[in-house]
């Protein structure tokens, strides 16, 4: 109890102070764009346009729209598999994933996978992605891609509302958010099963894992919290107050940041990974409607996609 009330005077207090550095607003990146990903060299940002059923692409040095590619009716998720030199998009009205060649920005293949497919992630190798699907019922699933195959080795019942998926980069494990029960379900890759169910906030949305792997970050949109999840435990070790209404999440590349996106409040918050000197929580104000954050390897530059400006900010933190 001590822990809760340290974190929410910190959180009221310190989400007021503003992290310095330079910010410039790419303008016109679709309709609706939603999610983000890095090319491999970092020099180019993919952005899905939810309205346009098109990826955005957007040139970081010169900070503008370099062109765009039609990948398949409302796509959202997002994740570029560095091996091949290709995005994978989940489209949701679509029922597919798309193959983008992103040197030739053409779709290579499209992978039927049904229902209503929103969240994307690769494993660490590259052979495998991992799919969240809200079904066109009750009860949705995750699938299992075969990147050299190009198909779908497995299904896997979700619960209600899976709605984002992170993968292990030591265990390859795949957590994912279950918006309906309020948990994140563990998935073994080997035996395409689902192994642990960890309770988290109320109504997750978005999550991340640092790149050691032991700890995972789920934002909850209802409870206004940062769930920290110990994967050694596999259980929530805290929660941290942040933003009103919580999406994106992502961690720093060396582990040591964490940014939140938080919707309603129109800002994106940061603090330490290790959870230590909390008391450092800053945050900073982004445009009307943020949902995705994304951080380049230098560590400092920061990517927020905001739905309803249609726009891409790109953020430059000491």
């Amino acid at each position: 109890m001590r822990i809760r009330i340290a974190l929410a005077f910190w959180g009221i207090l310190l989400l007021a102070l503003p992290v310095l550095g330079k910010m410039h607003r790419v303008k016109k990146v679709g309709e609706y764009p939603n999610f983000v990903a890095l090319s491999p060299d970092a020099k180019t940002a993919y952005v899905t346009s939810f309205g346009t059923g098109e990826v955005i692409v957007v040139d970081l040095a010169e900070k503008k729209v370099s062109g765009s590619v039609v990948v398949g009716t409302s796509p959202l998720g997002i994740a570029v598999v560095e091996s091949d030199k290709t995005a994978l998009i989940a489209c949701k009205d679509s029922g597919t994933v798309a193959v983008l060649n992103l040197q030739t920005l053409r779709v290579d293949a499209t992978i039927k996978v049904g229902g209503a497919p929103n969240a994307v992630a690769v494993g660490p190798k590259g052979y495998h992605a991992f799919v969240t699907n809200f079904g066109r019922s009750k009860e949705g699933q995750v699938h299992i891609l075969d990147l050299r195959e190009r198909s779908v080795v497995a299904t896997i019942p979700m619960g209600i509302a899976p709605i984002a998926v992170a993968i292990s980069p030591v265990t390859e494990h795949a957590y994912v958010v279950n918006g309906g029960s309020n948990e994140v379900w563990v998935i073994d890759p080997e035996r395409r099963t689902v192994v642990s169910k960890i309770a988290v906030g109320d109504a997750p949305d978005g999550i991340a894992i640092s790149p050691d792997g032991a700890r995972v970050f789920v934002s909850n949109s209802r409870s206004n919290d940062l769930s920290v999840i110990d994967t050694r435990l596999k259980k929530v070790i805290v929660n941290i107050p942040v933003g009103k209404k919580p999406f994106g999440v992502a961690v720093s590349p060396d582990g040591k940041r964490v940014f939140v996106v938080n919707t309603e409040s129109r800002s994106v918050s940061v603090f330490p990974a290790d959870l230590s000197g909390l008391g450092e929580t800053q945050s900073f104000a982004v445009e009307k409607g943020p949902v995705d954050v994304k951080v380049a390897p230098d560590n400092r530059t920061i990517l927020v996609v905001n739905e309803q400006s249609h726009s891409l900010l790109i953020a430059e933190i000491p």
